[in-house]
């Protein structure tokens, strides 16, 4: 099966209805659901990678998950801080066996992103510029958590950065949003390393599948129609690694509370700044009494196409602070993948 749009929303809205209407029903270990096989999906505008609906807006998780990716981390308190669930997926809860930051920015051979620029670099046709998450040796002993993204390949044609990703397993409902805007942030950080503009974004599943717990949550998600196409910013031109470790090292000081909180706004591009800003109104939701400071954070937004996420995190704080004048033992909940 093949599925195109220009934006998730209307991806994720070809994916759901399709799965409804005609997945086949398998048996799992994570409970039953419905499956189509073998599926080819394209975002021609990857930019346009995250979803502007009420259930699937998920852009906190989203950039958490990605800011592990890049820090090349398996720790389970980074990510539970975004994704509170991810201590399903551990062995030891202490780490995820199978987390991609260690797999594609690690020691020698696991430094694969930068060996696979310097090979576009050195040979723009190349069809060896393939990063590899599922390894042989995951499979030899029990895990909670094995990559479900077995390849990530980057072609550059026409002087555009093309990405296919290659996927054993996806979970339509949790999983897609995730991966789409971590493996497209990806794709644009590489055409930046390389000075070029991106391409095209496919990604191939070999079991699509939605567990029938989520299924009135889809069919909602279809009712609730179209939404406005509205892209993130393009990254700035020249190569972003500095940007990125800056922004990594940002990540951990908001995160955890150690060390001071350097003045960002004017040390970083506008685009940067922006992420950073919305790591702080991530960690300031987590306050009781604290919507104040998520405007004031707000205001310091250059791209309103963020203001739509922002506006339901004070939501959700302003709800929370009014359960917990009726129920002071109320413990903020954080943002669901």
């Amino acid at each position: 099966m093949y599925l195109a749009a220009d934006s998730l929303d209307d991806l994720l809205f070809k994916v759901y209805k399709q799965i409804l209407a005609r997945g086949t029903p398998i048996q799992p270990s994570k409970g039953p659901a419905r499956e189509i096989s073998g599926t080819l999906l394209k975002l021609s505008a990857p930019r346009v990678r995250l979803s502007r609906s009420e259930s699937r807006g998920r852009l906190f998780s989203c950039l958490g998950e990605l800011l592990w990716i890049l820090a090349g981390s398996n720790r389970l308190d980074f990510i539970q801080h975004y994704i509170p669930s991810y201590h399903e997926f551990s062995d030891d809860k202490k780490t995820v066996y199978g987390a991609y930051g260690p797999r594609l920015f690690g020691e020698s051979p696991n430094d694969q992103v930068p060996r696979v620029i310097q090979l576009l670099k050195e040979r723009r046709d190349s069809r060896q510029a393939v990063l590899q998450l599922f390894d042989r040796s995951d499979t030899l002993e029990p895990h909670l958590d094995i990559p479900c993204t077995c390849t990530l390949q980057f072609l550059v044609r026409g002087d555009r950065l093309h990405m296919l990703t290659s996927m054993r397993s996806n979970d339509a409902w949790l999983g897609l949003p995730h991966d789409v805007f971590a493996f497209t942030m990806l794709q644009e950080l590489i055409a930046r390393s390389l000075g070029i503009e991106l391409g095209e974004y496919k990604h191939a599943v070999g079991s699509l599948h939605l567990y029938d717990k989520v299924r009135d949550k889809a069919t909602k998600f279809l009712d609730e129609g179209w939404h406005l196409h509205r892209p993130m910013p393009p990254m700035p031109q020249g190569d972003p690694w500095a940007a990125i470790k800056s922004l990594v090292a940002f990540e951990k000081i908001v995160r955890t509370g150690h060390g001071n909180i350097p003045n960002y706004h004017e040390a970083m591009d506008p685009y940067w700044a922006d992420l950073a800003t919305l790591l702080m109104i991530h960690k300031a939701g987590f306050v009781k009494n604290n919507q104040l400071e998520i405007k004031r954070l707000r205001r310091r937004i250059h791209d309103d196409v963020y203001l739509l996420y922002i506006k339901r995190r004070e939501n959700i704080a302003s709800e929370k602070d009014q359960l917990s004048l009726f129920n002071p033992k109320t413990v903020p909940t954080k943002d669901s993948k």
